[in-house]
């Protein structure tokens, strides 16, 4: 570089540089007002006197037009709205003191007119001091030759004589100004600090016009700037492409090559550098990685190779495609793509324990929208939208991510607009404490606010952004901080609650038994955790979500969350929307979401963009006579008004083909700050007809918008190739331009089909084949084929012996196929375990909705439903509840039931109540006879009393001590004794006696040794197998040392809990106290009293002598 000339007005600058960096060497007061001059009159809101914030501000989202929207504003220490939008925080230490610097676009003039990017400094994050701009824009190719811009750039020859062809580059770079024929644009700015060159690096959406009066996002590029501070002045030596695939226009044929648009920054432990950016026209999230000096990526070359009028202060510029050359970058070494044709923008990286995170944004201009996450093990590795590679919304449109799903950011974000915000970065409040930083844009107005938020991790370290003010308004309406994580299960790793012993189903109006602890994986092991559960709506049939919440453990404190679903179901009752013809007053197009099963995301709606219908309806069409039981229609929030109708009116079609009104119908409120309804209308009262309208009708002027409509009616004969055990594939498949397998043909889905259509030379046949693990009852198969022709068709099926397949001739003629009709192949009745069609399609195609396989009559099986389950060893502590055979057959079949060997009866639902080892006999009776297939047998054990447990002592001189009523208390020597325990349970039997002696822990057995002089307290109990367990018995026993009975004469005492009444003589457990000679052998306190009878003492006194006789010769 030339030598620049001596100036005073430089060194004035190095000067105030140097001041001002002694300045930031003293750690600033909260709330002292110490930020650069500004002017009062620049319309960017103020207020006096200063605030001084000691919360993070509570957020609302009113939606976009409501007069509070733009709010809360974040006033500076001098009391003006801080402008730092699009940005970032960067933490660094300065003497030992933790400071912030929040980087971001000074939006002080509006949108045109950026004076550039503003940096503020905070050491505690929520009061800030304004520095002003660190990195400067231009008005005119003449701030250039000031001093400021000067000795920056270098502008001036050493002989007083501008710089032209250097001003003319860096002017179509740095000029803002709208009326600028290239009116450069400054978004999102982001900065490292690189330790190895002590440089401060910003990187910049560096946007703008290519051309005179053309668009201002024409350029596309990602500036860079370098600082010896971090308050600048930053020098821009770089405005460059990136790099891209060479197939840069797989998602759009505009998509320009090396397009750099919204981006980031991330710095890993190792120190080495990312950069983020939205690139083919914002179809695909790049990352790439950046060279050591954080101002370039790692494969560069010596030219404009694009020749875009890219800037670059040392000549080295981005190799831009991955061309297979050794210049080349590489994806998945050097760079990577996040998300392809994702159509997302605004991204933002970070990592925690091993994990990294790109948060990001849908691409909707100024208007805020549903955001979305992804994670990698590795930057350069694959990506995956959320946590869940497998989930079911993996490729769906980020707005279509349904509420709960995997890949949603938002928790409780009821307008589904990330609580009416766009990421712009995520920092590190604290070790693990990750807080979202996003802008809510008024049209990049000075006025627009920041929504700053905590973000915690779920279940399989899941992403969950919450607005504490909204989940809490009495614990954070007045703002929230780094406290809020203490609850809410914050730890280090993953996790994951293994819930298998959680019911799938639970009957309509029944309490689910839900478990008090559930095991919790995580790295360190497997351990149980106390959870407490949700409530839920049983009276609602279908998926229910339950939300369990842990308590704290080792590793996490209190307040981790998952779901799980649990199904409310009725026998007989079934979702029959599947099965219908769904038709619509508008937008057909969108009907088959209305019964995919996803009843959260995006389905049906009835908008236009000439104004909205606000009566539209939505026709199920079964074809024959159906009933009714209830039906849910589930509202969609499609933004941030209320986009569901205010009624839904039933209407039924008549014999005659008339739809008629009925009062079956429900009212909705149009509240936007509510989520969608779920409106369930009670639908018992309609008549049998074969169809249904739904009329929806909206008080506000809005479009319908709806997700999912249930209706329970009569379940349809069973169709085998829908059975849990059916497996179905075919030979052929259509997979261009829409993917339609054989499972479409076995989905219960009129909406989708099976076809064989391809546009490389249509098949002359195809097989679909249905397998099955059980036996089925056969007699004929239907299909409606709707486009392509079928010439003819033919069968075979495994029989029920081995795994053969055999030639099924049909009974009759065979049925000529015509496309829109219902074609019936019939044949004997058979028992199989696969059925197999071969479709003639010589020169063409087929398309077939539904492939029905019917039951051919009778019975397949019977299944005992039980609301409750029993312990491991079959046995309940109280009554089960209604115990139901839940079958398959129709009105045909007769299903009984017998209890204990009783007389047969019929029915399906029964009690047992008493006590006791039943046993339920089952059986069906088909045309009168018994059905051996599907008959069984169920044990149903109650034991709802505890055991009871009895204590005596034992000792070779029992029988002697019970003999001599004035020792009765006594033994002989040593001092010792055992307390044996008998427990007797009437029922399941006694599973475990345990006692506790002396206040130590229960001990399983049935006898204690006790040795030693002195009381001892026994405590003793019994658990029967069935669990239930006895109240806990106690007893004293008196141990005394040593002499040969009768040979004291002090007092014994003692006391016991309460025992059975009338206990037998030397038992412990009963009630009373105790005396006699205790100076030498033992006592026993608890409910001896009774047990030393006087007369029975004097009946064997005579006895007693004889046996001491006898001992005394022996010795």
């Amino acid at each position: 570089m030339t030598p620049r000339r001596p100036l005073i007005p430089r060194l004035l600058a190095t000067a105030m540089a140097a001041l001002l960096a002694g300045a930031l060497a003293f750690p600033l007061t909260a709330n002292a007002a110490t930020g650069v001059p500004t002017d009062p009159n620049d319309g960017v809101p103020r207020v006096d006197p200063p605030v001084t914030y000691t919360n993070f501000q509570p957020l609302a989202d009113p939606g976009l037009g409501a007069a509070d929207y733009f709010q809360p504003k974040w006033f500076d220490t001098d009391g003006r709205h801080i402008q730092a939008h699009g940005g970032q925080i960067v933490t660094t230490t300065e003497n030992g003191q933790t400071v912030y610097y929040w980087y971001g676009e000074d939006r002080t003039n509006g949108y045109w007119n950026s004076p550039g990017v503003a940096v503020y400094r905070s050491t505690d994050a929520k009061n800030w001091t304004n520095l002003g701009d660190a990195l400067r824009s231009i008005s005119t190719r003449d701030d250039l030759l000031t001093p400021y811009f000067e000795d920056l750039y270098d502008t001036v020859d050493e002989n007083g004589q501008p710089r032209t062809e250097k001003i003319d580059a860096l002017a179509y770079h740095l000029n803002s100004t709208q009326n600028s024929d290239y009116t450069a644009i400054f978004e999102r700015p982001k900065v490292l600090h690189n330790a190895k060159t002590g440089k401060w690096v910003m990187w910049w959406h560096a946007d703008g016009r290519t051309e005179p009066g053309g668009s201002t996002y024409a350029r596309s590029m990602a500036a860079v700037a370098v600082s010896d501070s971090p308050a600048g002045p930053f020098r821009m030596t770089g405005a460059f492409r990136m790099p891209n695939r060479t197939d840069y226009q797989a998602c759009t044929q505009y998509a320009v090559p090396g397009q750099a648009r919204d981006m980031t920054v991330f710095q890993d432990d190792d120190g080495t550098a990312y950069i983020s950016y939205s690139s083919e026209e914002n179809y695909s999230l790049y990352v790439a990685e950046l060279d050591d000096s954080y101002t370039n990526v790692t494969h560069t070359t010596d030219r404009d190779t694009l020749n875009v009028r890219q800037y670059s202060e040392d000549g080295r510029f981005p190799y831009i495609f991955d061309d297979g050359s050794s210049a080349a970058p590489e994806r998945g070494k050097d760079f990577q793509i996040v998300k392809e044709c994702g159509h997302l923008e605004a991204p933002a990286i970070f990592e925690r324990d091993g994990t990294y995170s790109v948060v990001t944004s849908g691409a909707t201009g100024w208007a805020p929208n549903p955001q979305t996450y992804y994670t990698a093990g590795d930057l350069m590795g694959t990506w995956i939208r959320g946590v869940d590679k497998d989930d079911a919304n993996e490729t769906v449109s980020y707005n279509a991510i349904p509420d709960g799903g995997d890949g949603l950011l938002s928790i409780g974000d009821v307008r589904r607009s990330t609580f009416g915000s766009q990421t712009t970065n995520v920092f590190e409040l604290e070790p693990g404490k990750f807080v979202y930083m996003g802008d809510r844009w008024n049209e990049g107005k000075s006025d627009s606010t920041y929504v700053w938020l905590p973000l915690t991790v779920g279940e399989n370290g899941r992403l969950e952004m919450h607005n504490p003010a909204a989940e809490d308004p009495a614990r954070y309406g007045t703002g929230w901080d780094a406290s809020y994580w203490d609850d809410k299960g914050f730890g280090h790793g993953t996790w994951k609650a293994v819930t298998t012993g959680l019911p799938e189903t639970v009957r309509r109006g029944a309490a689910p038994q839900l478990p008090t602890s559930v095991p919790v994986d995580t790295s360190a092991g497997t351990a149980p955790v106390a959870v407490t559960w949700s409530s839920i709506d049983t009276s609602v049939l279908g998926p229910q979500t339950i939300t369990g919440t842990l308590a704290a453990d080792a590793d996490f404190t209190a307040g981790r969350s998952f779901q799980r679903t649990i199904t409310v179901a009725e026998p007989g009752i079934a979702d029959i929307a599947p099965e219908a013809t769904v038709t619509a007053s508008s937008r057909n197009d969108l009907v088959a979401t209305l019964t995919d099963g996803n009843a959260t995301a995006k389905g049906w709606d009835d908008w236009t963009g000439n104004g909205y219908p606000r009566d539209s309806w939505l026709q199920f069409d079964w074809g024959t006579d159906r009933t009714f039981d209830s039906i849910v229609v589930h509202t969609y929030k499609d933004g941030a008004t209320a986009t569901w109708p205010s009624r839904i009116q039933v209407q039924y079609r008549d014999a005659t083909g008339a739809w008629r009104d009925t009062a079956v119908e429900a009212t909705l409120a149009q509240d936007a700050s509510t989520p969608a309804p779920v409106a369930v209308i009670d639908a018992k009262t309609l008549p049998a007809t074969s169809a249904l309208r739904l009329r929806l009708t909206s008080q506000a002027n809005t479009w319908q918008s709806i997700a999912e409509v249930d209706v329970w009616g009569n379940a349809s004969a069973a169709n085998v190739c829908r059975g849990g055990d059916a497996s179905v594939s075919a030979s052929f498949h259509q997979t261009k331009w829409a993917t339609m397998p054989a499972s479409n043909a076995c989905d219960g889905r009129v909406g989708t089909a099976w076809s064989t259509w391809t546009d490389t030379g249509y098949q002359d046949s195809a097989t679909f084949t249905i397998e099955t693990s059980e036996i089925h009852r056969l007699n004929e198969v239907r299909f409606t084929n709707t486009e392509g022709t079928i010439a003819g068709v033919s069968l075979e099926y495994r029989d029920d012996h081995g795994n053969e397949w055999k030639p099924l001739p049909l009974t009759g003629d065979t049925p000529t196929v015509t496309n829109g009709s219902e074609t019936t192949l019939s044949f004997p009745k058979l028992l199989a375990t696969g059925l197999r069609l071969t479709f003639s399609t010589p020169g063409s195609y087929l398309k077939i909705p539904e492939i029905f396989v019917p039951e051919a009559g009778g019975i397949a099986h019977i299944e005992p439903l039980l609301p409750t389950q029993p312990n491991a060893d079959g046995w309940y502590t109280a009554a089960p509840g209604p115990i139901s055979l839940s079958h398959d057959s129709n009105t045909d079949v007769e299903v009984q039931y017998r209890i204990d060997g009783g007389a047969w009866q019929t029915g399906t639902t029964f009690d047992i109540t008493a006590d006791g080892d039943h046993r339920v006999d089952y059986r069906a009776l088909w045309n009168g006879a018994e059905v051996p297939e599907v008959a069984g047998s169920l044990p149903v054990r109650i034991d709802t009393a505890a055991p009871t447990t009895e204590a005596r002592v034992a000792k070779p001189s029992t029988l002697l001590r019970m003999m001599r009523p004035a020792a009765v208390f006594q033994a002989l020597a040593p001092a010792e004794a055992t307390v044996v325990f008998t427990a007797t349970d009437a029922t399941s039997g006694v599973a475990l006696t345990e006692y506790s002696l002396d206040g130590t822990t229960w001990t399983a057995g049935s006898s204690v040794a006790l040795t030693g002089a002195g009381d001892h307290v026994v405590r003793f109990r019994s658990t029967d197998v069935a669990g239930n367990v006895e109240h806990a018995q106690s007893a004293t026993v008196t141990v005394v040392a040593g002499t040969a009975p009768g040979d004291g004469d002090g007092p014994g005492t003692g006391s016991g809990t309460p025992g059975a009444p009338g206990a037998p003589a030397g038992m412990v457990g009963g009630s009373g106290s105790s005396s006699g000679g205790t100076a030498g052998g033992l006592a026993i306190t608890g409910s001896e009293t009774p047990v030393v009878l006087g007369i029975l003492a004097l009946v064997l006194a005579g006895l007693g002598a004889a046996l001491l006789g006898a001992r005394r010769r022996r010795a």
